[in-house]
């Protein structure tokens, strides 16, 4: 049985890929059950603070559009949101969802730099594109 200080050493890092790879083969003591679940809030924290410094900037820019003196900008952040604040945020969750697993059935080419997206099987869009249509 080892110490709670060699559990930390051994899995506090598991889930960024430091430390041991397999769980414990014994039964899992309390101090490995808080250290495995410690680890994997690492991600977590990573994507609580990503997302806070994203959708800071993203607010900030969105109301300096809401603000500004061109028409365009204006009714594009105005557009923006009243589209979100009238909509539920798992509706919000499921189109972005299936927004990003449709994409490369669409037809679209979408080229990142590195990796390029090109894919012209889009047997499924004039069905989303219906019930596009109903929704909206």
């Amino acid at each position: 049985m080892s110490s709670c200080f060699e559990t930390i050493q051994a899995y506090g890092l598991r889930a960024i890929g430091i430390g041991e790879r397999l769980l414990p083969k014994t039964d899992i003591t309390l101090c490995e059950q808080m250290v495995l679940i410690g680890s994997g809030l690492i991600w977590n924290v990573y994507f609580g603070i990503l997302a806070t410094g994203f959708g800071f900037w993203f607010a900030v820019f969105l109301s300096l559009g809401r603000v500004s003196p061109l028409a365009i900008l204006r009714m594009a952040a105005a557009g923006f949101v009243f589209l979100f604040r009238g909509s539920p945020l798992f509706i919000q969750f499921f189109f972005a969802y299936e927004g990003f697993v449709l994409l490369p059935k669409v037809g679209l080419t979408l080229d990142l730099g590195v990796v390029v997206i090109d894919a012209t099987t889009g047997w499924l869009t004039k069905a989303w594109a219906g019930a596009l249509f109903v929704l909206f």
